[in-house]
């Protein structure tokens, strides 16, 4: 009887467990679909009136962080484009009542039956069956920025990474020229990366970085270490930061990819009272970013042509969709910023306020 009593005990977890387990997935599926039926009654709406228009085709962006000004600026730039194409785009997830993964924003969208996806990719298993689950329903997917190269997606636009690496390393040769150390220690170097970054664009941009140093600085003389960082989440980027800056022996560069790498960087170089003696080589160029460098905390910054970049993306659906086929890679422009041109950008963001 005892052994019998045991025997119940021991089963009971085991159907409580399957009930959690029932009721979990029940209710992602609800939340899913919920946002399916949300996105499809307000895109439907979007697509029959806006400003008594009506367009041709409905394309969905899924940015990385879609609050980001780097990505509401490459949104506007797919806008305009998309305007003169009689097309509309919907920046996905702007206008949901919780945030999304970009995976089931994807979910989503191949839900819907947009006429065309661009979405920020990775390398992950998920991200490449999503895309190609897309494309086997019709629906031409455009990577913007970071590739999920293994995938069917129509086309690529993003930037150079070697390109990159190659002014990150300009940026390099020229502080190791102003800095003089007598101590014979090597120039410690740390890059953010996104965790999610594919390793072969990391590889590529430290590539161009080190092309550069090449023959201009002894290998002896400087030090190369990657942190990831999760960009999708602003803690886990400002935490990332703070492990670095509690390191006994703090870098003496941070080399970073992202826009909200960059403002968390500078901040801990405030915090940590680190203004002088870490450099910080940004990226994008963003109001805080340009102040930054005008107070002389950001040392230089990489501004991507978000409105081209934006803009390709647009036109390579729209080729693909027309002809079947289109560029496999589309390149956007990069400019470097430092303490020499950036009352110049100031101006003109002044300017772009005042309109």
């Amino acid at each position: 009887m005892e052994e019998s009593r045991k025997e119940k005990s021991r089963k009971r977890p085991r159907i409580g467990s399957v009930k959690l387990l029932i009721l979990t997935s029940a209710f992602a599926i609800v939340v899913l679909l919920a946002g399916v039926f949300f996105y499809w009654f307000y895109s439907a709406e979007r697509r029959k009136v806006s400003e008594d228009r009506v367009y041709d085709r409905y394309y969905a962006m899924i940015a990385e962080d879609h609050k980001s000004a780097f990505w509401q600026s490459v949104y506007s730039g797919a806008q305009d484009a998309a305007k003169d194409k009689n097309a509309y785009v919907e920046l996905m997830g702007a206008e949901l009542s919780r945030d999304y993964t970009p995976e089931e924003l994807m979910e989503i969208a191949i839900s819907s039956h947009v006429d065309g996806i661009m979405i920020y990719g990775n390398d992950s298993e998920e991200m490449t069956a999503l895309i190609d689950r897309a494309f086997e329903n019709g629906i031409p997917v455009v990577t913007m920025y970071s590739d999920s190269p293994n995938s069917q997606r129509c086309s690529f636009v993003g930037i150079s990474g070697y390109n990159m690496g190659l002014e990150y390393g300009r940026q390099i040769v020229s502080i190791l020229n102003e800095k003089k150390d007598d101590t014979g220690a090597p120039f410690r170097i740390t890059m953010l990366v996104d965790y999610k970054m594919p390793a072969y664009d990391q590889n590529v941009i430290l590539s161009g970085l080190k092309d550069t140093l090449t023959g201009r600085v002894a290998e002896s003389e400087y030090e190369i270490a990657t942190v990831p960082v999760d960009n999708g989440n602003p803690f886990s980027v400002e935490e990332s930061i703070r492990d670095v800056f509690m390191q006994e022996e703090i870098p003496d560069m941070l080399i970073c990819l992202g826009e909200l790498d960059t403002t968390s960087a500078y901040q801990a170089v405030i915090d940590y009272n680190q203004v002088g003696s870490v450099y910080i080589l940004g990226y994008y160029d963003s109001e805080k970013i340009l102040n930054a460098i005008n107070r002389n905390v950001v040392y230089s910054t990489i501004a991507v042509d978000t409105a081209e970049l934006g803009r390709y993306c647009v036109e390579a659906l729209e080729e693909y969709r027309e002809t079947g086929n289109t560029s496999q890679y589309f390149t956007a422009d990069i400019t470097l910023i430092d303490r020499n041109n950036v009352a110049e950008y100031m101006k003109k963001e002044e300017e772009t306020d005042e309109d």
